[in-house]
């Protein structure tokens, strides 16, 4: 049997589940503390903590962090009713019923919206860019 014959159908079952699994990354990629833009400055806004597999995420108002919230992984159909429209593409997002941080690929688009860093929060008031400090 030649070489590559005998490895052709692991490549073949290796292939079909990075195609039906996808490249969805770990919640635990988007720990981490975001700052949003005003006037041009970097301001921190939102942080997601993990403890164990347990995640939370606090505000930060003015200058100091409201209480953490309990957060967890926000599947698609869920992202789509805090966004009350569809969503597409490769997301990884934690959040609450209200609000996600969501990390997609860079130039990702949702109507005129796109993200230039990569991570962004949704919101009822649209999608909102975020900075990964």
């Amino acid at each position: 049997m030649k070489p590559l014959a005998k490895w052709l159908p692991l490549i073949v079952a290796c292939l079909f589940l990075f195609v039906t699994v996808g490249c969805k990354k770990s919640p635990a990629t988007l720990v981490g503390t975001y700052s949003v833009k005003d006037g041009g400055i970097l301001k921190e806004f939102i942080r997601i903590e993990q403890d164990g597999d347990k995640y939370t995420i606090s505000e930060k108002d003015g200058r100091k962090w409201l209480s953490p919230i309990e957060a967890a992984p926000v599947d698609d159909e869920d992202l789509e009713k805090i966004l009350a429209q569809p969503v597409k593409g490769s997301l990884t997002s934690l959040g609450t019923d209200t609000v996600a941080v969501v990390q997609v690929d860079r130039g990702w688009k949702l109507d005129k919206f796109e993200s230039t860093t990569g991570f962004w929060l949704a919101s009822a008031l649209g999608p909102l860019e975020l900075y990964k400090n």
